[in-house]
C-alpha cells in the first residue's frame, strides 16, 4: 500500500462515513441485530481471540490495554535503533507502534468530542433523536482504531503482505458492526484515521524509512 493509496483510503472512508452518518446508519443497524447473523458466534470469539493475543483485553483497562502493544513495539524499536542505527526491523517498529499510538490518541478524544451511543444502547430503547453528545464512545471505533492503526502501517511497509495482512482488521470491522457495538460511520471514521495518520507518519519519514521490497 502506497501514499497514494493510503491517502485515497482516508479520503474514501471519510466521505462514506459522513454519507452513512446522514442515511445509513440506523437502517444498517437495525437490519443487522434482525438477521440471523447478529452477534454470530464466529464473530465474537473471534474478537474475543485476537483481543487476548494482541494483549487489548490483558489488563482490566480499557485505555491500558489498549496502547500496550504499540508502546511495547515503540519501545522495543527505539532500543532496537538505538543499538543499530541502521537496522529496519528497528525503525519498522517505532513506524508501527507510533501510528498505531498516535490513531488510538486520536480517536479516543474523538470520543470524548463527539460522544455517541452504541447501537445496541439505542437498538435497546434509546432515544434516536439523541445519540451524538450523549455520552456515549461509539464514534469513532477504538477497536478499529487499534488494528487498523496497527496492520495499515504494516501494509505499507511490507506492501508484498498486504492482501494478508488486511483480513484481521477486516474482520474487526465487520465484527463490531455484526456485535452491534459500531455503526458502520463509527467503523469507516476510525478507518479513514487510520489511514490518515499512516500517510503523515510516511511522508514525514519518507526518507528515514522506505517499504521493503521497493
Amino acid at each position: 500500500m502506497n501514499k497514494r493509496a493510503l491517502a485515497l483510503t482516508a479520503l474514501v472512508c471519510a466521505t462514506l462515513a459522513l454519507i452513512s452518518i446522514f442515511g445509513f446508519d440506523r437502517r444498517i443497524a437495525e437490519a443487522v441485530h434482525a438477521s440471523v447473523v447478529a452477534s454470530s458466534a464466529v464473530f465474537v470469539e473471534g474478537t474475543r481471540a485476537l483481543d487476548a493475543v494482541s494483549g487489548r483485553s490483558l489488563l482490566h483497562s480499557h485505555a491500558l490495554s489498549g496502547v500496550l502493544l504499540g508502546g511495547i513495539l515503540f519501545a522495543l524499536g527505539v532500543l532496537g535503533w538505538l543499538l543499530n542505527r541502521s537496522s529496519f526491523t528497528a525503525r519498522a517498529a517505532i513506524f508501527t507502534g507510533g501510528v498505531q499510538l498516535a490513531t488510538i490518541a486520536s480517536a479516543y478524544g474523538l470520543k470524548e468530542v463527539f460522544g455517541r451511543q452504541r447501537p445496541y444502547i439505542l437498538l435497546g430503547g434509546g432515544d434516536w433523536q439523541h445519540m451524538w453528545f450523549a455520552g456515549g464512545n461509539s464514534f469513532p471505533s477504538g477497536h478499529i482504531a487499534f488494528f487498523w492503526g496497527l496492520f495499515l502501517p504494516l501494509m505499507y511497509l511490507f506492501p508484498r503482505w498486504r492482501v494478508p495482512l488486511l483480513l484481521i482488521p477486516l474482520f474487526i470491522a465487520l465484527a463490531r458492526i455484526d456485535m452491534s457495538f459500531h455503526f458502520l460511520s463509527d467503523v469507516l471514521a476510525s478507518i479513514a484515521l487510520a489511514a490518515l495518520v499512516t500517510l503523515i507518519a510516511a511522508t514525514l519519514l519518507g526518507r528515514w524509512i522506505k517499504p521493503s521490497g521497493r
